[in-house]
């Protein structure tokens, strides 16, 4: 038995004080949406980082008058 392997967050707790308990997943996002997210993020990440970089460099050449 492993150190995390109890998944019963519930424990002895009746029924009653678990109002979600069944009801099933709500407002999960589904596969594909999760697919796209995962190669979205790295692309606007590295685009927000080189627009950035961009911009210091237009001012730093602003700057220095060069």
């Amino acid at each position: 038995m492993g150190l995390f392997s109890n998944l019963d967050l519930g424990g002895d707790s009746p029924l009653r004080a678990r109002p979600g308990l069944g009801l099933g997943p709500q407002q999960v996002p589904s596969t594909r949406t999760k697919r796209l997210v995962r190669t979205v993020v790295p692309i606007v990440t590295v685009a927000v980082a080189v627009a950035l970089f961009l911009l210091g460099r237009m001012f730093y050449l602003m700057l220095t008058g060069q």
